[in-house]
């Protein structure tokens, strides 16, 4: 069964927006498979070439709570752009040019974030190609560890050009209230990316050296060169391994977005999750599973 894409010629629409992996499968740019490259954006991804098509899962359920983050981080983006946006517009009549492009900077860096997340207009073709760009180019504000940083910056960022370009009472007011939120959600963001990104860590140094043995023990679905784990795959292979260490279907999600190095295959996968809520989704494919396996820590 072959990934869905969307009519307009990309792939489906990812409702998270999360996490990409740089670890390559054969391809020249290091995205996937041979035969992959970087001009691939307006003409859809097959996996046929490859990576096996996405299946029904039978014994995880991805939770709804995935959207209801991204919920959050678009606020947060939004708290961000907004902040910009009335800070700009009052230092471009006050003729600030150095400090208007600042704010400019702010707002564009904003609005990136707010892409990945957005619950609005993601079948439009714009939106879902930002999100494939920002992701394959843009690799650190993707994951939960360093989407919690940018935001932090962000937000640390904003009040201090709002406090010192503003004297008025009611733009500082503002300025606590619309980078506060940014920067508590980045603060948390950090927290957990960090101790999901530990656990990770123990699995794969208890797997390296068997990594071989244990895929072909677990990949029953979809078996030889060109095959993948499934979620329940992969969650039944890291406790049977790591004792002691479970994770969690939203675990799970963000796990496989990382791990996946292809893209467009990655949130094509996740739109898929997004639009069913059901079972076992997510693929992935055995050359991201050993090359994970092999290299270093990865941060969630």
């Amino acid at each position: 069964m072959s990934m869905p894409h969307t009519n307009q010629g990309g792939y489906a629409d990812d409702n998270t927006g999360l996490l990409t992996h740089s670890y390559g499968g054969g391809s020249p740019d290091g995205y996937g498979p041979s035969g992959y490259g970087p001009g691939h954006g307006n003409a859809g991804y097959n996996p046929g070439g490859g990576y096996p098509g996405a299946a029904g899962l039978g014994g995880v359920k991805v939770m709804g709570a995935g959207s209801h983050v991204n919920d959050v981080y678009f606020a947060a983006a939004m708290c961000v752009v907004i902040g910009a946006l009335l800070g700009g517009t009052s230092l471009f009549f006050a003729f600030k040019a150095v400090d208007w492009l600042g704010m400019s900077y702010l707002m564009l860096f904003g609005l990136a974030l707010a892409m990945l997340d957005t619950p609005f207009l993601k079948s439009v073709k714009f939106v879902a190609e930002s999100k494939m760009y920002i992701g394959k180019y843009v690799q650190f504000v993707t994951r939960v560890t360093g989407k919690g940083v940018t935001l932090i910056f962000l937000g640390s960022t904003l009040f201090l050009m709002m406090w010192n370009t503003n004297k008025g009472g009611f733009m500082r007011f503002l300025a606590v209230i619309l980078s506060l939120f940014p920067a508590m959600v980045g603060l948390a963001s950090v927290v957990v990316g960090t101790m999901k990104s530990s656990n990770l860590e123990k699995v794969r140094r208890n797997l390296e050296p068997i990594i071989e043995q244990q895929y072909d023990q677990h990949a029953l679905r979809h078996r030889g060169p060109n095959g993948g784990l499934t979620m329940t795959e992969f969650n039944d292979m890291t406790e049977k391994n790591c004792p002691g260490v479970h994770f969690e279907p939203l675990d799970l999600k963000l796990i496989f977005n990382a791990l996946v190095s292809d893209p467009s295959w990655r949130m094509a996968q996740s739109g898929q999750q997004a639009g069913g809520l059901s079972d076992e989704m997510g693929i992935i494919p055995r050359q991201d599973v050993l090359d994970w396996c092999r290299g270093g820590r990865v941060l969630l």
